[in-house]
């Protein structure tokens, strides 16, 4: 008996040490990864750590089988999956860093909690506070929560503040996150439950940021919805999720909406004068102001000499670094063929470390002047100008002017010249007081 158990036990062991060497390997020499999800085009870099037990690439949400494609720099893997499984796969960095890499397609889309409303769009309110989008949701549980609609985002995170909310996470696992502010190492909890409306999800990741760094409980990515069409009413101030694109669509302008990295973008046309350059610039309605224009397209179209400087400014993420920048003036600016005028930008000042996707950012203050659709199945976007769309822009962040100074001088020299005169007054009376 002891001899066929120890039989038993050699061949287990060999098994199994057979199958954890039939995993398959994608060979790569440099630490950024593409990946090809679906019929989706590249959704940006994988970034390779040797030193995280696994990795886990959560898969677009689908309900659909398809192919999803890791690329590296000299190789390729492609994988057969279906809704609701993992996949484990190793990457071997530079011959012999192994990272022990997971795709899994167990996220999934929303479930309405009222069965009784099956049909439809989910109807959420929304607002617009200090320059960002905001909705109202809640994590496994807690009081309502003040979260940002961020679709320059993928991820979903909470901030300490959520904490006094009660949301509870279990931290079991770290990633890399990625953001304006640089690549930082933060712990995760990926199982957790989020309502928003009338819509649940299940077995979400969430990422936890250690320091406030917004003026919100958290964020809520753009993948949320990535299975769905978006529709974002400013005017009503209301953000409609729908099983298809709405038959009314076609009085918006549609144009591609291709991934610049991993977050959608789209086409937009710059002109100054004669001057006409045009490029992909991401969708980001948690950026505040008007647009960010990286340092590699601000350089190549000579934007920092040929157009007028209004200010300087930076801008900051979720890491520990920040973007310098000038405030550049751009006559006109095109978006799906309609066109706006005096829009102030920021123009990214040369650094070492960003390497934002080429174009950059179109934020909230261009993008609150549209009614906007994001077929995100189709790669389309809808645009419709509103009733903000002739409004003047603010430029934000720009230095006071002269005029506004010496105002603020005079007022406080007025101020200190009252307090001066009754406390001169208060003395008096009270000394005839005493006589």
């Amino acid at each position: 008996m002891r001899c066929w158990l120890a039989i038993a036990i050699v061949c287990f062991g060999v098994i199994a040490s057979h199958a954890q060497e039939e995993l398959p390997v994608l060979n790569a020499n440099s630490p950024n990864v593409s990946i090809i999800d679906g019929s989706n085009a590249s959704r940006g870099d994988w970034i390779l750590d040797p030193s995280l037990e696994l990795d886990v690439y959560n898969a677009i949400r689908s309900d659909k089988n398809r192919t999803i494609t890791f690329k590296s720099d000299i190789d390729s893997r492609s994988f057969e999956v279906e809704p609701g499984h993992v996949y484990d796969f190793v990457i071997l960095l530079n011959g012999k860093d192994v990272c022990k890499t997971r795709i899994s397609t167990m996220v999934q889309g929303f479930k309405r909690m009222d069965k009784s409303s099956v049909t439809g769009p989910v109807t959420i309110p929304i607002t617009i506070e200090h320059g960002k989008l905001h909705l109202k949701g809640s994590v496994n549980g807690s009081k309502t929560l003040d979260l940002i609609f961020d679709t320059g985002a993928e991820s979903c995170l909470v901030y300490p503040s959520a904490k006094s909310k009660g949301v509870e996470l279990t931290l079991d696992d770290t990633v890399l996150n990625l953001g304006s502010g640089g690549v930082t190492r933060r712990q995760v909890s990926r199982d957790n439950w989020l309502e928003i409306s009338n819509a649940r999800w299940d077995h979400e990741p969430f990422i936890y940021v250690e320091q406030q760094a917004d003026r919100a409980d958290g964020i809520v990515g753009f993948t949320m919805f990535e299975n769905r069409v978006v529709e974002i009413d400013y005017d009503r101030m209301l953000m409609f999720i729908h099983d298809s694109l709405p038959s009314y669509s076609d009085s918006f302008s549609k144009t591609a909406m291709p991934f610049s990295g991993s977050l959608p973008a789209v086409e937009v046309v710059m002109k100054d004068g004669d001057n006409s350059y045009r490029g992909p610039f991401i969708l980001d309605t948690a950026g505040s102001g008007c647009m960010l224009v990286n340092q590699a397209f601000a350089i190549d179209h000579n934007m920092h000499s040929t157009l007028r400087k209004v200010g300087t400014g930076f801008s900051r993420g979720v890491g520990s670094g920040s973007i310098q920048s000038n405030q550049l003036m751009l006559p006109a600016l095109s978006i799906a063929g309609h066109t706006l005028s005096d829009v102030p930008l920021h123009a990214e000042l040369p650094s070492d470390w960003n390497k934002a996707p080429p174009g950059g950012v179109v934020c909230l203050d261009v993008l609150a002047r549209f009614n906007t659709i994001l077929d995100f199945p189709a790669n389309e976007a809808y645009f419709k100008p509103n009733s903000r769309f002739a409004e003047p822009f603010r430029i934000r962040g720009s230095r006071p002017s002269f005029q506004f100074i010496a105002a603020i001088v005079v007022i406080a020299l007025l101020a200190t010249a009252a307090v001066w005169y009754l406390s001169k007054k208060r003395k008096q009376q009270n000394l005839n007081h005493v006589q």
